[in-house]
């Protein structure tokens, strides 16, 4: 069986999105601000750059559903972890120079954890302490939606063996993620659903990351049901940001 290191080898290294890390989506009102905070996925890997990538096709997807003026921002790192994260990257979500700040930060993580075998509950307390610096940095319980792992069991990347042992690893990873969302408020677990990742255009040339095509796709789900909770829950929070 291969260890970790040996199949992070496998897979070939492509770049990251190019170009700007940040974005705006004409609608109406005060902009609504998401930030997307992650690992290889939501820092486009496998896509030109980020208005193809998941950020920018999550921020098209819910401007559209909300009619909202959306201002979205990137902060990932290609092989990030939920630690890693959290480490690493967190106090990129602000800027104090124009002082941008999120209403809702998107949280994209597992995959790597899944591949490095991180044990299900050291994971979860990984998410939690994750989750808890976003919220200190911001200063604010603001919403925080976990993206669901995707189905990693499918990757043709990985050899059969591999794939079935780190999809079900991915699978109990995720479940922790559910678990945390129905403990925590205002924290919500992002299913994905089912992707087509049949498709011949679905995955980039490492045949691991998503290309164009499947971030659409993702990407719309992601959008849809981060506006279902825009609906719900989150006109009491910009009204509180504005005012503060």
């Amino acid at each position: 069986m291969l260890g970790p290191r040996r199949i992070r080898a496998r897979i070939p290294r492509l770049a990251e999105a190019h170009g700007d890390d940040w974005g705006t989506v004409a609608g109406n009102g005060e902009p609504l601000r998401l930030a997307v905070l992650g690992d290889s996925a939501a820092a486009g890997v496998g896509a030109p750059d980020h208005q193809a990538a998941l950020a920018g096709q999550t921020a098209f997807a819910l401007a559209a559903l909300t009619g909202r003026h959306l201002s979205w921002r990137v902060v990932a790192r290609s092989g990030a972890t939920a630690r890693t994260i959290r480490r690493d990257l967190v106090d990129g979500i602000t800027d104090p120079h124009t002082r941008w700040s999120p209403h809702l930060v998107l949280v994209v993580v597992g995959v790597n954890d899944a591949v490095r075998l991180r044990r299900p509950g050291r994971f979860r307390r990984d998410v939690e302490h994750l989750v808890a610096v976003i919220r200190r940095r911001l200063g604010a319980p603001i919403p925080v939606l976990l993206a669901g792992l995707p189905p990693v069991h499918r990757f043709p990347a990985l050899p059969a063996p591999v794939r079935l042992l780190l999809g079900t690893h991915a699978r109990r990873l995720d479940r922790q993620l559910t678990r945390l969302a129905r403990r925590d408020t205002d924290v919500f677990h992002l299913p994905v659903g089912h992707l087509p990742i049949e498709r011949d255009d679905f995955f980039a040339s490492d045949r691991f990351h998503p290309g164009p095509a499947g971030y659409r796709v993702w990407g719309r789900t992601l959008g849809a049901q981060t506006a279902t909770i825009v609906d719900a829950v989150l006109p009491m929070t910009v009204e509180c940001c504005q005012s503060a």
